[in-house]
């Protein structure tokens, strides 16, 4: 083995004296690429043993040692390409390769300009022109392999050719990811005429006018690892040949014993084949804190190492989470995690005819769980905690916001990776402004975090609008007084995240309506020498509780009482204790 070094100076000016690659090589380097050392070139003789390892030492001056990565110049293909490598302390880059490379080089990587932004469209849904702006790559769902290689069902609709975003189909083994079939696929990877096959379909459903495709094959064995890497090294390869691009998603890497384990999926050689890899992460919003020991921040720094970091793209979830005492999780909406609140229920006492009088108290709560609310800093997510009849928490509902998604995002800033992916976006029950934060994380726009606390803003609304609104704690009822002329009103309150100017989630909860007339005079009789009857006892008038039936929102959440009629309120509010009703329909089944 002989080693030579280009200086850096040398290199960047293009200095051909060390070899005519030299120019080629500085022109094909990327933009996002900065040269950090010497470029070594590599003489060997004889035969090359089975791997060899090699080592480059790091600058003394790096500051991030997190950005760094080896690359090798391809003198036959005339590219640059990654080598996978890990950091060995700090002080220098390990790979062990089967082919030493004529030429290898360490540079310092950039965040992309603009990040690729994926989103899945699932066949229940349609791709709409909101989200379709958002999007880097559509990825219409709805086909899957049989048993004979071929690909059955049809594309979820809404996305277009030619509309400014990539087109890459994904093919899955599941239609509902609760019901996986990896024995089909199994069946297909162990036959390699199966597997010819199943690559011929692919190529001939991606040569119909899309960009290419991807690979979703959920819960494959590990035996299967083999087979599977053959079978993405075969697809990639026919579908390069015209000009096609490859996506594979892969679970997350699972850290065994200071070990990391992709089972079925090599993660290094599908990143050596593949041009984009969507890791898919759990629900679990904890695992985003940062810290070289948390799971999401060491599995990327382990991941760049394996896979080109710009080829990776953060399998996220834009719904709220809940998470079972268990420690479950699983995907909600919104206004889903907020429903065991419960909806609007009056008490206040009426008349025969069902109203009440101007002057009359009227208490409102909602008749769901007793709640907490919080907010966990190090991830920036604010969250829920339902309790039971013995103030214990029975669930945590984590509230994806804007700021907690924008938040999941910029982890992958520090490791400068490919982007984000979605499989949910186009799902029922994402909080108001998702979709602004993600068109400002793809223009690398920064975001301004706000953080308030959880509270109920109600409002007693007449037919010209609203005449009164307060604001109290999730637990508060509210007490109004109301004085007013005849007509009907409606009591409606949302859950909004107090104290934060211009905070846009709210979960509308369903509202009560309540009518208010004075009541009729009775003409006082002329007296008369007839007897006075002895009146008969009047029995004194019950609180009762009026609540307005629910109208389900197409977003899952609570709807506000029907329009009110004609009239005004004047009056104060009170506060008062909230009463949980956990034996409410509406609120129990929400924790189910």
């Amino acid at each position: 083995v002989a080693l030579a070094s280009v200086p850096m100076e040398s290199f960047v000016a293009g200095n051909a004296t060390n070899g005519a690659w030299i120019s080629e090589a500085l022109a094909a380097a990327p933009p996002y690429l900065s040269l950090q050392r010497p470029v070594y070139s590599i003489a060997t003789t004889g035969s090359e043993p089975g791997a060899v390892n090699m080592s480059v030492n790091l600058p003394a001056n790096a500051s991030d040692r997190d950005i760094l990565d080896l690359y090798s110049w391809n003198t036959d293909s005339r590219e640059w390409e990654f080598v996978p490598s890990h950091l060995d302390g700090s002080s220098s880059l390990i790979t062990s390769v089967a082919d030493v490379p004529d030429h290898l080089a360490l540079f310092q990587a950039q965040p992309p300009e603009g990040p690729t932004v994926l989103v899945s469209v699932d066949i229940s849904h349609s791709l709409t022109p909101e989200v379709a702006s958002l999007a880097t790559i559509v990825s219409p769902a709805g086909l899957q392999p049989t048993l004979e290689g071929t690909l059955t069902g049809s594309l979820a609709p809404g996305f277009e050719l030619n509309a400014g975003y990539y087109v890459m189909p994904t093919i899955r083994n599941f239609s509902d990811p609760r019901a996986l079939d990896p024995a089909t696929i199994e069946a297909i990877l162990a036959s390699s005429t199966l597997r010819s096959e199943h690559v011929a379909n692919i190529r001939a459903l991606a040569t119909g006018g899309y960009s290419g495709v991807f690979i979703d094959y959920r819960d494959l064995s590990a035996e299967q690892r083999a087979n599977f890497t053959a079978f993405v090294r075969d697809l990639s390869g026919s579908l390069h040949e015209v000009g096609l691009l490859l996506g594979v998603t892969v679970p997350a890497a699972q850290n065994i014993a200071g070990s990391w384990d992709t089972g079925a999926y090599d993660w290094r050689a599908i990143g050596q084949y593949a041009d984009f890899v969507q890791v898919t992460l759990n629900n679990d919003p904890a695992a985003f804190a940062p810290g070289q020991d948390r799971i999401v921040e060491a599995m990327m720094r382990w991941a760049v190492g394996e896979v080109s970091r710009y080829k990776l793209l953060l399998g996220l979830s834009a719904l709220s989470v809940r998470q079972a005492n268990g420690g479950d999780f699983t995907s909600v909406g919104y206004d889903e995690a907020l429903s065991a609140l419960g909806d609007v229920t009056l008490q206040v006492d009426t008349t025969e005819a069902g109203t009440i009088p101007p002057g009359s108290e009227i208490a409102a709560e909602l008749d769901g769980f007793d709640a907490a609310s919080g907010f966990e800093e190090a991830i920036q997510a604010p969250y829920v905690e339902y309790m039971g009849t013995d103030g214990i928490a029975v669930a945590r509902m984590w509230l994806t916001t804007s700021d907690a998604l924008r938040f999941r995002m910029d982890r992958t800033i520090p490791f400068a990776l490919g982007g984000v992916a979605f499989d949910d976006l186009l799902a029922d029950g994402i909080a108001d402004g998702i979709l602004e934060t993600i068109f400002n994380y793809k223009l690398q726009l920064p975001g301004v975090p706000s953080r308030g606390q959880l509270a109920l803003r109600w409002r007693i609304e007449g037919v010209n609008g609203v005449v009164d609104e307060i604001t109290t704690s999730l637990n508060e009822r509210l007490v109004a007084t109301i004085t007013a002329p005849d007509g009907n009103y409606a009591i409606n309150v949302a859950v909004v995240n107090n104290g934060v100017e211009g905070a846009s989630a709210e979960s509308v909860r369903s509202g009560a309506a309540v009518a208010v007339f004075a009541p009729t005079a009775t003409p006082t009789p002329i007296p008369t020498n007839t007897p006075t009857p002895t009146p008969e006892p009047t029995s004194t008038p019950v609180p009762v509780v009026v609540a307005a039936a629910p109208v389900s929102a197409p977003s899952g959440g609570g709807a506000p009482a029907a329009a009110p009629g004609s009239g005004s309120i004047v009056g104060g509010f009170e506060y008062g204790g909230h009463v949980t009703d956990p034996a409410s329909g509406r609120a129990a089944n929400a924790m189910h």
